[in-house]
């Protein structure tokens, strides 16, 4: 199987529904940037063993919430937590755990797009 069918396959298993618009958002600006998530970040990366899908989330969210990112990363892995088994109220902890080493401002702004996600949900 090519990266690419199991870059598409992972990033499908991760992000749900949302992952064919997420590829086609990024084609749209680059088709390489695009070709570079789903290869190399979900044909590579996300398809080592080792590590479950949880955890990936997990260290994906924590590492956006420290770096303050907002906007698609971080709705795509919050919406990628609750895909892999992460129930609202872990989140929620991880969120207020990150407020001592990330810093309010950060957790803050993320706890607001929690809600967002979950509203789609």
């Amino acid at each position: 199987m090519t990266k690419e069918k199991i870059g598409k396959q992972r990033i499908q298993d991760i992000l749900g529904d949302r992952s064919t618009k997420i590829i086609e958002h990024f084609e749209s600006i680059s088709p390489d940037f695009a070709k570079y998530i789903v290869d190399f970040v979900y044909g590579d990366l996300y398809a080592r063993k080792n590590f479950s899908d949880k955890n990936r989330e997990l260290a994906a969210v924590a590492c956006m919430i420290g770096r303050g990112q907002t906007g698609l990363p971080i709705k795509a892995h919050l919406k990628g937590m609750l895909n892999v088994g992460w129930t609202k109220d872990e989140i929620i902890e991880l969120i207020i755990f990150l407020s001592a080493y990330a810093g309010f401002p950060s957790t803050v702004e993320v706890l607001g797009t929690l809600k967002e996600v979950l509203a789609q949900n």
